[in-house]
Parts: C-alpha cells; structure tokens; sequence
C-alpha cells in the first residue's frame, strides 16, 4: 500500500512540474523510482516514457484550450522527435547503468542553471505564435532539434521538454507559455514511441507505469493551469534547486553502488 501511494505522489509531482515548466517530468520520476522505490535504473527510465504519455496529454488539453501551442512547430519537430526516440530506445540497453545514472545527472544539473539563469523573454505576445521559420535551414533546424531532444528521451527516459523549451524561446524567440506548450504537444507521442520500443524488450514496468500516469493525470493538468495563470519565477527557483538535490544524492548513491560493487564481486577466500 506504502508502494502503491508513494508511486501515485511521485506522478502527481512529476506532471504538476511538467506541466507547468513544459517538461515531461522525467527528471522527477526517474530518480524518485531509482531512490524511493528501489527499481533498476534501465527500468525506471523505461517506466517514466510510459507514465509520460498520461501525464503530458493532461497537460496538453488546458494548453490547447488556451491556444499556447504552435502546432506547425510541433508537426516539424515531431519528425525528427519520433526518429531520435526510437534510436535512443534501441541503444539504450547498451549502455552502463553508470553512465545513465551519469547522463541524467548532468541533464538535471544542465536544465537547473538555465532555470537559474533563465528570465522573461522579450518575444513575441503571450497570446499568439511568433510565426515559425519556414525557410529551409528553418525547417531543418526544427528538425535537428527535435531528433536532439528524441534521442535524450529515449536514452534518459525524460520527455525532451529541457531541449524543447530553451531551444524555441532562445533560438526562435517563443515566447515561454508558448514553447511550454509547444514542447508538452510534442512528448506525448515521442515518449509514445519510445514506450513501445522499450516495451518490446520488456523494460516498462507496466503495473509501476500506470500507478505514476494515475497521479501525473491530476498534477499535468494542475500543472498547466499553473503554467497559465501564475507568474512562476519562485516556482522555477524551487524546481531546478530540488533539480540539484536529487542529481546530488542520485550521484552520491551512484559512486557508493560502485564502490561496494567490486567487493560483493570478490569471491571468498578458500580455506589453506
């Protein structure tokens, strides 16, 4: 029972922060499962991407609604998103638990200082799209940047929202409820197809995976009206400072497993 309200708290906290900072809310459920659930590091990153589809189409709804997604924009960064999630999920089991467990300290700390550093944006208006880029180095780009942001996701078991959202408000100038939505739009089916191609290999903890989408459906959806109607600076400040405590301790548990890990290995010593 213990189990069972600690994954629905950590879902519900996932999709409020995903939902109001546009992220898929992988950097909290990966840890949370790895910390205070016990569950291997390829299984929770493999879990969060099917949590996510729930969680990230709660979010989507009051953001449509709102007309704060740029859905041109998306199309484009859908192709290269969708391609980039299946070929991070096909060399994830490749990788190290070491260098995941790695890779995501690094993405947290990375998206904490931008949050840190990150201020208003003097683009385009709150309400409407500042019209996307339609030359071809314009499309390509939206391309390139959702195939980065696909690959992360598959590999890292986050949504891709930390490449999303920076790269449309600092490179296309977006305004920030508008790259938020944006970004969520997009995840739901990257994190789709991630999903299926973990699943095919039997790392997606289903029973685990439903229980987080079941509390990230209320937080996603809370999150996003957040995300419209509250000026969130101390809200930011608060995520990317828990964004370092959770890198810290996951890096901390990291090197304690490595270090006992070559010990439990020895075998023991026979007898003279």
């Amino acid at each position: 029972m213990r189990r069972i309200a600690t994954a629905c708290a950590l879902g519900a906290a996932a999709g409020l922060l995903g939902g109001l900072f546009g992220i898929g809310g992988g950097l909290v459920m990966v840890p949370g499962m790895v910390l205070f659930l016990a569950v291997p590091q390829h299984r929770a990153h493999a879990t969060s991407l099917a949590a996510m589809i729930a969680s990230s189409s709660a979010a989507v709804v009051p953001l449509a609604l709102a007309d704060r997604i740029d859905w041109d924009t998306g199309g484009f960064l859908l192709l290269g998103s969708m391609g980039g999630a299946y070929l991070g999920a096909r060399v994830f089991a490749r990788i190290p638990e070491v260098w995941l467990a790695g890779g995501f300290v690094a993405l947290a700390l990375a998206s904490a200082v931008r949050m840190f550093l990150q201020g208003d944006t003097p683009g385009a208006a709150a309400a409407g799209t500042p019209g996307i880029d339609a030359s071809w180095y314009g499309v390509i780009g939206f391309v390139v940047v959702g195939f980065a942001a696909g690959v992360l996701g598959g590999v890292l078991g986050v949504g891709g929202g930390i490449v999303f959202v920076p790269a449309l408000v600092t490179l296309y100038g977006f305004e920030q409820h508008l790259a938020q939505g944006t970004s969520l739009a997009v995840i739901v089916p990257t994190a789709l197809v991630a999903t299926l191609a973990h699943s095919r290999r039997g790392q997606v903890d289903w029973r685990l995976a439903i229980l987080l989408g079941t509390g990230g459906l209320a937080g996603g959806w809370l999150g996003a009206r957040l995300a419209l109607s509250l000026d969130a600076p101390l809200l930011r400040v608060l995520f990317a400072s828990f964004l370092v405590l959770m890198a810290l301790r996951m890096l901390w548990r990291t090197l304690r497993h490595q270090r006992e890990l070559p010990e439990a290995e020895v075998p023991p010593a026979e007898p003279a």
